[in-house]
């Protein structure tokens, strides 16, 4: 059991494992505390929305904040869209794990077990897990995969929450595994996807720690491309049409070749950098040169993909 972290922390949490995330206006004060307890605090809950979702701040500012007929918000405290971006929707109780089984929680709570949980309770007959889990929204419909960088992302605040609070990866469960009238997250209907597999992923990640995981972030290539695959809206140029009626985004490939063009200049200007500072003499220090020029490009690059959703904090 632990104290929930505060909306300060769960920021500075976010930035060390250098995870990409947008505020919602509102979000560290929103929450259903009045309604029932917060904490202490036992794991973490992977949701999927059920829908694939376009425009992620959008949704989370609005559907995920605001809530649904019956269900008020906050409906998670995070939501991931579809190119990697974390949302901040609500900080402190939110309507996102419902009911569950108590056998599930205690398990969770001792994180002892193997393999995939089976409740047998549900949201209407089960405990309060509004109480006792983080809840995170995953932007796609569960009938496929999530794209790599919702995954990826989904691994590293995983990691985040749990290195906070000094868990292990089996403080992280799918709804699936705490309500049994629940199936998400998951790849096809009614099958919720291989949380143990998920859980050794997440167990590799907090190993290798935020630093040794940069590169596993998305690019601004792999975000637009996450962009253009969405399933059942448009298409890369030269994938498989195995959706008849997806049309090609003339502005969105344009992007993508822009951002080609912008690392394959990054490139060039590495290499005659390098050149140049070899030229100098042994006084430079090539590396941080290197460095720096490179850091100043991607900085460019990461602010002209954010621009396209929304401000980055």
């Amino acid at each position: 059991m632990a104290t929930p972290m505060t909306a300060a922390q769960v920021v500075a949490q976010l930035k060390k494992w250098k995870l990409r995330y947008v505020e919602i206006p509102g979000w560290s004060s929103h929450n259903r505390n009045q309604k029932g307890a917060w904490g202490p605090v036992n794991g973490f809950v992977w949701h999927h929305t059920g829908a694939d979702v376009r425009d992620g701040q959008a949704y989370a500012s609005t559907t995920l904040y605001d809530g649904i007929s019956g269900l008020p918000g906050p409906l998670c405290q995070f939501s991931i869209g579809a190119d990697g971006t974390v949302f901040l929707v609500g900080w402190g109780r939110a309507n996102h794990a419902g009911g569950g089984d108590p056998a599930v929680l205690a398990h969770v709570q001792a994180e002892d077990y193997t393999g995939q949980l089976h409740p047998t309770r549900g949201n209407t007959s089960g405990v309060d897990g509004n109480a006792h889990f983080y809840g995170v929204e995953i932007q796609y419909s569960g009938a496929h995969e999530m794209s790599p960088a919702q995954y990826t992302a989904a691994r590293r605040l995983s990691a985040a929450i749990i290195d906070f609070h000094g868990w292990t990866e089996k403080s992280v469960i799918g709804h699936g595994e705490w309500s049994s009238d629940k199936w998400d997250p998951g790849y096809a209907p009614n099958k919720i996807m291989a949380m143990h597999a998920v859980r050794a992923d997440v167990a590799s990640t907090l190993s290798a720690g935020p630093n040794e995981q940069e590169d596993d972030m998305p690019t601004p290539q792999d975000v637009a491309k996450a962009v253009l695959t969405l399933d059942g809206v448009i298409a890369v140029p030269g994938a498989p049409a195995t959706n008849p009626t997806w049309t090609l985004s003339s502005v969105q490939t344009e992007i993508l070749k822009r951002l080609d063009r912008v690392a394959a200049s990054e490139a060039a200007q590495t290499a005659a950098i390098t050149k140049l500072a070899s030229l100098v003499g042994s006084g430079v220090d090539t590396a941080a040169v290197v460095a720096a020029v490179q850091e100043a490009i991607a900085d460019a690059v990461v602010k002209v993909s954010v621009d396209v959703s929304g401000a980055q904090s």
